[in-house]
């Protein structure tokens, strides 16, 4: 229990010191109309779901980069392994647990209901906002990462049958090592956190609790490197689409059809004039 409150300690307390930069959002909300949060979810969700289907040539040459890139990354899976079998202590041990939990499917559910919770209870847009990405993020890329788990099929290190045994729709955890499903979780909470920031120790801060996860879950032998690094690829495209489409659809109601001109008669000096709003 006592890695718990180091995590939460260390993801909420930096907010107190950034409390006073939220209301720029608040202020903003409250000049413009805002589309309902469960419509923005839905569409965020949506959007990001069937993004493959708009990609373009560049992007699936991001996509075959990030393929080529794993599997440069296994050729260091077993010495990397080997690095951390020769490794121990209370610090590690400390610092596994911590990782652990931060990458857990309820340290999600807690980031996400948190924040929205408190954004309502304290009138808090910026918190609100950032419980709605949190929640669209992690949805998204974590059904990407379930699907390709249980797919793949993969080995976790411990099995002791090397890194590339596969055993696909197994339904033992045993085989369900890649990709990484805590680092999904922990780089989702990072990049979202660190994105909705902008003082760069806080940044920093934020993206070295994804790193904890990652070593975490290496010095407990539950992942090959390649498990971590196709995992938070995975978190990284998802997150990053899920800011930017939550940015476009806060004020801006993605189903209604936009009317172009509205044209209105109003009186004027010499008569009745026609006046058209864009």
């Amino acid at each position: 229990m006592k890695s718990i409150g180091y995590i939460f300690l260390l993801i909420f307390f930096p907010f107190f010191l950034y409390a006073s930069d939220e209301r720029r959002d608040d202020t903003t909300a409250a000049l413009q109309r805002k589309t309902p949060d469960a419509i923005r979810f839905a569409d965020g969700f949506v959007h990001t779901a069937i993004s493959p289907i708009r990609w373009k040539g560049g992007d699936w040459l991001k996509a075959g980069g990030v393929v080529v890139g794993t599997a440069l990354v296994s050729l260091a899976d077993k010495p990397v392994r080997r690095f951390w079998q020769n490794r121990g202590g209370a610090v590690w041990d400390g610092v596994e647990r911590a990782g652990f939990h931060y990458g857990k499917p309820y340290a999600a559910f807690a980031m996400t209901g948190g924040f929205y919770l408190a954004g309502l209870v304290c009138k808090s847009e910026w918190a609100k906002e950032t419980g709605l990405i949190l929640g669209v993020a992690y949805l998204t890329s974590g059904l990407v990462q379930t699907g390709m788990k249980s797919i793949a099929g993969r080995a976790r290190p411990a099995t002791e049958v090397g890194p590339w045994r596969f055993d696909p729709f197994s339904s033992e955890a045993a085989y369900h090592s890649f990709p990484s499903g805590h680092i999904q979780i922990a780089l989702v909470s990072a990049m979202v956190l660190a994105r909705r920031v902008e003082n760069p120790v806080l940044k920093v801060i934020f993206y070295s609790t994804a790193g904890v996860t990652a070593v975490g879950r290496m010095y407990s032998d539950s992942h090959w490197l390649s498990d971590l690094a196709f995992g938070a690829a995975i978190s990284w495209f998802c997150t990053d689409a899920v800011l930017k489409r939550m940015g476009t659809n806060k004020y801006t109601h993605p189903w209604k059809k936009k009317q172009s001109v509205v044209w209105n008669f109003v009186p004027s000096p010499q008569g009745i004039a026609i006046v058209g709003k864009f």
